[in-house]
């Protein structure tokens, strides 16, 4: 059973992702979550503190997550990396990146946003570095610049969906990662 906590996160994170931090109303958020303003100030002193722990607990949990299988495999690591990219049904073309959204709302406007978000992006990049760098090891991949390549990569991956959400056509991230996969498969 999710906790009072847990479901202001949730809404918050959605409210955030929906309509931007800007946009997301305090009272949406309250009603969404179930809960009256006093629960909310129990947790966090006012909406900025909440939107920044949902934004970090659920990015960065989520990145955690779609990344974490790296340290098991010895083979096929960059056929799983691919299965991964070319899933659509894990994206939301029509919000877009949730990362993408708040570096591009609120990273030149709050500090603390823009603090956050650099490590948030920067704990994706290593993810992907990881995996560059685990597929050498296992030598599914040339030694190459897994940093150059995991910065072309995400920025790719962020590129796509922003394709993809601006078209309203989830082919057109499809088609980018496609060249994607081709550029990486260079490296073999």
């Amino acid at each position: 059973m999710e906790t009072t906590r847990e479901k202001l996160i949730r809404a918050t994170f959605d409210e955030v992702f929906s309509h931007g931090y800007q946009g997301a109303s305090l009272s949406d958020i309250l009603a969404k979550a179930g809960v009256h303003k006093g629960s909310m100030y129990h947790f966090f002193a006012n909406k900025k503190e909440m939107a920044l722990a949902a934004i970090e607990e659920t990015i960065l949990k989520k990145n955690l997550q779609k990344y974490s299988y790296v340290e098991t495999y010895t083979s096929g690591l960059l056929e799983a990396f691919y299965t991964q990219l070319k899933d659509t049904s894990v994206r939301d073309f029509k919000r877009g990146c949730p990362i993408a959204n708040v570096v591009q709302e609120m990273s030149n406007i709050d500090e603390e946003f823009n603090t956050l978000m650099k490590s948030i992006y920067g704990a994706f990049r290593a993810n992907i570095k990881a995996i560059f760098d685990k597929a050498i090891e296992v030598g599914e991949m040339k030694p190459c610049d897994t940093t150059k390549l995991a910065l072309f990569t995400t920025s790719t991956i962020e590129g796509a969906i922003l394709a993809a959400k601006a078209s309203g056509n989830a082919q057109d991230y499809s088609d980018v990662i496609e060249e994607l996969i081709e550029h990486i498969e260079g490296k073999r």
